[in-house]
């Protein structure tokens, strides 16, 4: 496997056009292959969620667009940044094939096999979307649900803000298989557990602390339904329905109404800087003709 680390800083400077032509496209590009792993590490703190929604848009997509051009849609990139991540074993103990960072950039603490450089990028002066108030940590308890079949690009946008938001505990619900039978290309769904573990596995590399529940979705609501200590439910713009439902269901039980965090980034709007590369239904339309 080859594994690539990507580090970035001064994320407000970044112009992602260049990044993604003179870093993505001429650095990155001809050093992966089927496969590789990307990291793309940024060592800047947030201070709000929709300034991270924003980063995590343009970076997921100026990085998949450029996999893609090499006909590698499917490899995995993870976009990691926060305190937890940057003090974390896996961090310590991880060996990049490379590890890419900005000429004369600090490099301690980083164990790789090739160190490239690239040259410092010209600097933006684009408007940088800022939220009213920091919001990190906000809510002890949040939730969010989801199919998370093939973990894509999509899914760890909407777990990453979850995980910002959230202090404590974060219920991830996960469809069921009895809800997912009239899903396209039914038959290269992963199973209930496969899908589990990729939502674990992607939470734990971000952010480990989280006590994280992973439970089954059988219902509209799932466990918002029937958790009153929820404060929040992470939607995307194309679930904001669900939300309403939730808070309906929650109020005929008595229950306290939950905050409805919406993901910007997330629900196919260009104007924001994401478009959704590939889908879980695209993935499993590959596999299919790939058989």
């Amino acid at each position: 496997m080859t594994k690539i680390a990507l580090v970035l800083k001064d994320l407000e400077e970044i112009d992602y056009s260049e990044l993604q032509e003179q870093v993505l496209r001429k650095v990155i590009l001809p050093i992966v292959n089927k496969s590789s792993v990307l990291d793309i590490i940024l060592l800047d703190a947030f201070e709000d969620s929709v300034h991270l929604d924003d980063v995590l848009g343009r970076l997921y997509s100026a990085s998949r667009d450029v996999l893609v051009s090499k006909g590698l849609e499917l490899q995995p990139i993870n976009v990691l940044f926060g305190s937890e991540w940057s003090e974390s074993e896996h961090r310590k103990d991880y060996i990049w094939s490379y590890l890419v960072t900005e000429e004369g950039a600090e490099i301690t603490g980083y164990k790789y096999e090739n160190h490239i450089q690239y040259q410092k990028l010209k600097i933006s002066h684009n408007t940088i979307p800022h939220g009213s108030q920091p919001d990190g940590n906000r809510y002890k308890v949040s939730a969010l649900g989801g199919t998370f079949d093939h973990l894509h690009d999509g899914h760890k946008i909407l777990l990453s803000v979850a995980s910002y938001l959230t202090s404590q505990r974060l219920i991830v619900g996960v469809t069921d298989e009895e809800l997912l039978v009239n899903k396209k290309y039914q038959e290269f769904l992963e199973d209930f557990e496969e899908r589990c573990n990729g939502v674990n596995k992607f939470l734990q590399l971000l952010k480990p602390s989280l006590k994280m529940e992973v439970v089954a979705i059988r219902d509209v609501c799932g466990p918002t339904g029937t958790v009153p200590e929820i404060e929040c439910l992470i939607v995307s713009r194309e679930t904001i329905g669900g939300g309403e439902v939730v808070n309906k269901t929650r109020a005929s039980k008595g229950m306290s109404q939950l905050d409805i965090y919406v993901v910007n980034v997330l629900g196919g709007q260009e104007d924001d800087g994401w478009k959704e590369k590939i889908s879980s239904t695209d993935i499993r339309k590959r596999l299919a003709s790939s058989t």
